[in-house]
């Protein structure tokens, strides 16, 4: 589509203070759920958050004991991290280029920020390598490839849904970088399906549609972004007309790819 880059980005260290209001404000338990499974009961392991933001999942993960290390590219986010995950391992750095030796970990995840890396293959080569033999790789996030999600930012931002299918790349592609990158057993699984609905009036008034409320919002420029409210005042407007109230909806789905580093196996076939 003209005008449109190859991909936007979103400066985290300018919307760093908002950032948590989408935990406050959407439920993220099915996240929750397979986060757990997939760290598992073992505290003696080792697990890097990549992409770890304000540090949501790191407090969940150090309130149970596991030992983490987390990393960021933003400095904001990073020092909101330190106040909500006081023993996790911070480190500011790119997701391309980590700075730990081989075989350090035993798992590696990122949670929503996948779509944010610049080479995302890159990434995938790096988390095999700093990941142990039999260690596991997830990664989580929306898949606007699917045809299948609803959302009112899609509806009323003009240009919202093509770049997001520029940034988040399709499930399956996710699982051929992993194969390229040496990962075993890749799956997909939904781990969570969000459908919401609120009062677009009350929304506006509260600021659940400011432009640092989600990156689809942050990554617009500020003509598309004021069009895109503007077109949300016409419709309350309309509706209220009307003798109605304009409802906001969204239906979503997060999903979940996993893949497995190959066990290491000597002659006698022992582990």
């Amino acid at each position: 589509m003209p005008g449109i880059p190859v991909i936007r980005r979103v400066d985290y260290d300018q919307i760093a203070t908002t950032y948590d209001r989408r935990y406050e404000q959407n439920d993220y338990s099915g996240v929750e759920a397979a986060l757990i499974a997939f760290v598992g009961e073992r505290f003696d392991q080792r697990v890097l958050e990549v992409g770890c933001g304000t540090g949501h999942w790191l407090r969940l993960l150090c309130g149970s004991g596991t030992r983490v290390t987390a990393l960021d590219a933003s400095a904001q986010m990073l020092a909101r991290a330190k106040t909500q995950a006081r023993k996790a391992a911070l480190v500011q750095g790119l997701a391309e280029r980590m700075p730990w030796t081989s075989e350090s970990f035993d798992r590696v995840f990122c949670i929503n920020a996948f779509h944010h890396f610049q080479d995302k293959a890159a990434f995938l080569s790096e988390a095999m390598r700093v990941l142990r033999p039999g260690g596991l790789m997830m990664t989580v996030g929306l898949d606007p490839h699917a045809g299948v999600d609803r959302w009112y930012i899609y509806e009323y931002f003009e240009n919202a849904l093509e770049i997001d299918r520029r940034r988040y790349p399709a499930s399956s592609q996710i699982r051929e970088w992993m194969q390229a990158a040496g990962f075993d057993d890749c799956v997909t699984r939904e781990i969570q399906h969000m459908p919401v609905s609120f009062a677009a009036r009350a929304a506006l008034e509260q600021g659940r549609l400011e432009k640092s409320a989600t990156s689809q919002l942050s990554v617009l420029t500020d003509e598309e972004y004021r069009q895109g409210i503007d077109r949300i005042r016409e419709a309350i407007e309309s509706a209220e007309v009307r003798g109605e109230s304009l409802c906001l909806g969204a239906d979503l789905r997060l999903y979940a790819t996993f893949g497995a580093v190959p066990s290491r196996v000597n002659a006698t076939g022992v582990v």
